[in-house]
Formats: structure tokens, sequence, C-alpha cells
């Protein structure tokens, strides 16, 4: 059997992760894992989804900060998801790009990066550096 993060999953979910292949999944849970398994920036490239806005990070300089509706069929519920850059870089020099998902009332960058460690938008953006 194969497992994502100790979830269990069809074998598609870690060889051949698709944006066709995960909508047509009836398991929300199995939806996730593919969602990660594929990568949240690949996922939003090639589902297309909808850019909501997009901002400097102040948490992070020189990168930016994305949010993006995520159809409601994907999590049986609407949500939206903040593309984020991770301020870490990684050992071979890039630095990872993943996805929070956010309530879908949140309708700027800065707020869902702010509702993520309980700040509103106006204190997230006079951070200086994410810690």
């Amino acid at each position: 059997g194969w497992a994502w993060h100790g979830t269990r999953v069809p074998e598609w979910v870690i060889t051949s992760p698709t944006p066709e292949k995960i909508l047509a999944e009836p398991n929300a849970e199995i939806r996730r894992c593919a969602i990660e398994s594929l990568g949240w920036d690949a996922y939003i490239d090639q589902a297309g989804l909808a850019l909501v806005g997009e901002c400097d990070d102040p948490g992070n300089p020189g990168q930016m900060l994305g949010l993006y509706d995520v159809p409601e069929q994907i999590f049986d519920e609407a949500i939206r998801v903040l593309l984020c850059t991770n301020g870490t870089v990684e050992r071979d020099g890039t630095r990872r790009r993943f996805g929070l998902t956010v309530p879908a009332d949140i309708d700027h960058p800065l707020a869902a990066a702010g509702w993520g460690y309980g700040l509103s938008r106006d204190q997230y953006a006079l951070l200086q550096r994410r810690t």
C-alpha cells in the first residue's frame, strides 16, 4: 500500500498526481494529500486557480504572497490558499514554496498571512521579518 504522511492513499497520489485526478477523487483527505504531493505551487498553476490578490511579504523581504480561490469541491467547503515562500534557503539554494489554507472570507494576502499567526492584516504588515 501507499501512504502520504501516515494517510493511506492510492498509488497515483504519490506517482502521478494531476489536478484532474484530484478533482475526480471522492475522498477530501486523499484530495488534500494529492495536492501536497503535487505541491501547491504546481497545483495552483496547473489547475488555473483564480488569483484573489498578491503583494510583497513584509515578513519575508523580496518574496511575494499570493491568495487564491480553491474550488469548493476540493475541500467540501469554500476556502482560499495563501501561496508563500519559505524564509529559509534550502541546501540547494532554492526557497520552497508552500500553500496555507485560510477561510474563504479572507480577502487580502496580508490578512491571510496574519490570520496564520493570529495577527490582523495591519499587524502582519508591520513585521520586519517573520520568525
